[in-house]
């Protein structure tokens, strides 16, 4: 009888894995098994990549640019708008809000990397995007009890993550995925 790797190893492995090559990564992984030390070593050489290869199948970069637009411009525009444009000329104001723009921006490229083709819904891109969010919501709270000074006001993060919501659902909505188109091509 030939050795295998543990049923938690591959199922805490399979979790690591994006859903959509799951099962062949890990069949590669099963017959390559020589040793649990062998397998953890095959196992962090291949999910990287893995995911790597999977972000860049999933992500169109002019599709990745439009939202990060819409999503910056949502809480510079809500800080304009709203009186509290002094935030605005503070030291690193600027840079403050391109805080959880760029969280929701990691967040929305890992949660696109690790969706399942299979499963498409009229109501997955507003629902990826207010998940999303809510990790922007989660580094501004870290902020708030840790360093008060680096956090966005609760109301211009409230309000643009509003804005943002619509925005970035619109446009994952007129610029659906589509997984099996190679990037850059023409």
């Amino acid at each position: 009888m030939k050795a295998a790797p543990s049923k938690t190893a591959e199922a805490v492995l399979g979790i690591l894995i994006p859903p959509a090559c799951r099962e062949q990564v890990l069949g590669d992984l099963h017959e390559r098994y020589t040793g649990p030390v062998r397998y953890v070593g095959d196992a962090l050489s291949a999910v990287p990549c893995v995911i790597i290869s999977r972000i860049r199948r999933t992500t169109d970069p002019q599709v990745l640019l439009m939202e990060a637009f819409a999503l910056y411009l949502s809480f510079v525009g809500v800080a304009w708008i709203s009186g509290q444009s002094a935030f605005l000329f503070e030291p690193w104001g600027l840079l403050r809000l391109a805080i959880p723009t760029a969280v929701v921006l990691v967040a929305l490229v890992l949660a696109d990397a690790y969706a399942d083709p299979a499963k498409r819904s009229p109501v997955k891109p507003m629902l990826q995007t207010a998940f999303c969010i809510g990790f922007a919501f989660l580094s501004q709270a870290t902020f708030w009890a840790t360093d008060p000074d680096l956090a966005v006001p609760l109301r211009i993060m409230l309000y643009g993550a509003g804005i943002s919501l619509v925005l970035v659902s619109a446009l994952r909505v007129f610029f659906p995925k589509d997984d099996n188109r190679p990037r850059g091509a023409t």
